[in-house]
């Protein structure tokens, strides 16, 4: 009996001990000390900070990753090129300058994937590069807009903040909450193509009338055209004398020439890549065909097109999203010489497309500066209430609900010899974006004078 007795008193011993324990445990849980959940936007590996610490903007952080998506490879490579030297030029700009300074000085580190100038592949690109890595906080690309659009549920689901200068409307038409266009848009295009043709004939006293639309059946080339069919077609005194599709990658547009001639067009305004570009003006100078070209952007503004055309490209104008020497750069001290360090560290001029991806990765880190925090939600909103200017013309951003920045501008830039007897494209309209004088071609001296 009283063996008995000793053990239930040890046993109630043990169970009262037992149970001083677990509510001490429990009360020690509840303690502000316990670090909080970590988040999973956050990029920092630091378990110290906490999620009071994460709200006050005073998280201490070693690299940022921003994804850009470009194609490396394919008929588009050329273009991806461009578009990442941009942002690492950026990112570089960046890091040389204190890095993130609300975020302990953290440096802007790149994370680079191909979509291999391939639509269908962008979205499966788009889900891989989210899933690899995981503390990314922002992305840019994708040097088209029909890369750029089947990406963009992905971005969206995922809560990842995506920046983009393409031009299509359907960027910003489901009004997605982490999407941002930054760059004017296709009708902003078509408009500023028209204005200049009006300016010119006004200016010199010239009278061209019979416009030609030619155009790549993509996204790009289609939402380029409808704007500059709708446009034209409302105005009285210009005619839409010729209006083509072609196939991208086409072996021969001696036909599209052809018709060209044929239907006595003056001003051509192309919506072209590289390849095409090539081939069109290639084969008008075959055909000895000189009318004013009014381009759509992209080829028309490549380093390799002056490279081809050689003398031939002086005076062509075309319409661009970004340019190396709008107002808005020159108004920015730390930025206005930004375009010569560009030709000093890749040997070529910097293109429209490189502009528009420093300036996005540039407004990323901008908003990093204002949100304090790795959160992206937190990030979207900063992003979403910037009114910071970029290399974007038109000033301060200043984005709708929808996501596209309504203080965009297109610019009209014009080919024009340096004095270094180098070809740049010149910002020469709208009068507050530009930087040299307009220059009459040949076609234009001859109109004029008779």
């Amino acid at each position: 009996m009283k063996n008995k007795l000793k053990k239930l008193v040890a046993l109630g011993m043990v169970i009262g001990l037992t149970l001083t324990l677990l509510t001490a445990c429990i009360g020690d849980s509840t303690t502000d000390d316990t670090p909080a959940v970590a988040d999973t936007n956050d990029t920092t590996d630091d378990a110290d900070d906490t999620a009071d610490d994460t709200a006050g903007g005073s998280e201490t952080v070693d690299t940022i990753q921003i994804g850009l998506i470009m194609p490396l490879s394919g008929v588009n490579a050329d273009q991806g090129v461009f578009n990442v030297d941009g942002g690492q030029l950026a990112a570089d700009w960046i890091n040389e300058n204190g890095g993130i300074h609300s975020l302990g000085g953290a440096q802007i580190e790149l994370v680079v994937y191909d979509n291999e100038s391939d639509p269908d592949r962008s979205r499966m690109v788009a889900e891989r590069m989210i899933d690899e890595n995981p503390n990314m906080i922002a992305a840019t690309g994708a040097a088209a807009s029909s890369f750029v659009i089947p990406m963009l549920p992905t971005f969206e689901r995922a809560g990842l903040p995506f920046l983009t200068g393409q031009t299509s409307q359907a960027i910003t038409a489901q009004d997605y909450q982490y999407v941002f266009a930054i760059a004017a848009q296709s009708p902003g295009f078509a408009a500023a193509q028209v204005d200049i043709l009006e300016w010119i004939n006004a200016e010199y006293g010239t009278e061209l009338t019979r416009i030609g639309i030619i155009y790549e059946d993509s996204e790009w080339g289609l939402t380029n055209s409808q704007a500059a069919r709708d446009l034209i077609e409302q105005m009285d005194h210009f005619e839409l004398a010729f209006d083509q599709s072609f196939t991208p990658g086409a072996a021969d547009l001696s036909p599209i020439v052809v018709g060209l001639i044929d239907a006595d067009v003056e001003v051509i305004m192309p919506s072209v890549y590289t390849q095409d570009a090539r081939l069109l003006f290639n084969t008008m100078t075959a055909f000895d065909y000189a009318p004013l070209i009014v381009g759509g952007g992209a080829g028309v503004l490549f380093p390799g097109f002056a490279e081809d055309l050689g003398d031939l490209v002086d005076g062509i104008i075309s319409v661009a999203s970004h340019n190396f020497d709008v107002t808005t750069i020159r108004n920015n001290p730390d930025l206005a010489n930004i375009s010569e360090r560009f030709e000093a560290e890749f040997g070529y001029i910097m293109p429209e497309q490189a502009v528009g991806t420093f300036s996005a990765v540039y407004l990323i880190a901008q908003a990093l500066e204002i949100s304090g925090t790795t959160d992206r939600t937190d990030l979207m909103h900063a992003i979403r209430a910037l009114d910071t200017a970029g290399l974007t013309p038109g000033g301060p951003m200043a984005f709708a609900e929808n996501g596209f920045n309504e203080n965009s501008v297109a610019v009209m830039v014009q080919w024009q010899r340096g004095d270094d007897d180098i070809f740049r494209p010149r910002s020469v309209f709208p009068p507050e974006e530009a930087d040299v004088e307009f220059q009459l071609t040949e076609l234009l001296i001859e109109k004029q004078s008779n």
